[in-house]
């Protein structure tokens, strides 16, 4: 069985990502934490979370037991933690709490695809965006992937009418959520072609943008 490769530091890790795709991960965790304890042993040794933590990161583990400077540098204040970092060493995504592994994956792809999207780094955003419609269907994190697929395919192309389309496609099949909520504001706006409809898929070959 693989085990995840941890990188030795923070500036290695940096060194590792220059040039490339990838962000350095900080993972924080307490061993007085079941979350941390569950993560570590279950979580981040499954092969899928393996083969998706290296494929867009450059993993550091980090025990905030041995490590306070570092955790209140960082401000950390629950375990575990995972923050996205930049080469500059700017964070630019964060999230807490044990998440099983197909809900991690997902997290993992929303996180690595807002942090592309704060980079203008916009086909990266609407590859992992779309990543999470069409692979993790059932995740809670679906209308928020949708919203900001809309956006970084607004901000690329700079048409409108995406954002008139995914108020349409939300609004269809998540009306609850608050997605839905902060999309309307389109929703009644002139599209400048007829909606073409959405086929349950993300942005790639759906028709839908």
């Amino acid at each position: 069985m693989n085990r995840l490769n941890f990188i030795k530091d923070l500036n290695h890790a940096i060194e590792e990502i220059k040039g490339g795709t990838r962000l350095a991960l900080l993972i924080f965790h307490s061993p007085s934490c079941e979350g941390s304890m569950k993560t570590l042993n279950e979580t981040l040794n499954d092969e899928n979370v393996i083969h998706m933590i290296e494929r867009e990161t450059a993993p550091v583990l980090i025990n905030t037991v041995e490590n306070t400077r570092l955790a209140k540098e960082h401000r950390v204040d629950w375990t575990p933690a995972f923050i996205l970092i930049d080469e500059r060493g700017v964070e630019l995504e964060r999230w807490v709490g044990y998440l099983p592994p197909k809900d991690f994956m997902a997290q993992l792809l929303l996180s690595k695809g807002l942090a592309d999207f704060h980079l203008e780094r916009l086909d990266d955003a609407i590859e992992d965006f779309n990543e999470i419609v069409e692979d993790f269907v059932d995740s809670d994190l679906v209308p928020e992937a949708e919203y900001f697929l809309g956006a970084a395919n607004q901000k690329l192309t700079g048409q409108n009418d995406v954002l008139i389309d995914i108020s349409h496609i939300l609004a269809s099949k998540y009306p609850d959520s608050q997605w839905t909520k902060r999309c309307s504001i389109w929703a009644h706006q002139k599209h400048s072609a007829p909606f073409v409809g959405y086929d349950g898929g993300g942005s790639i070959g759906s028709g839908a943008y």
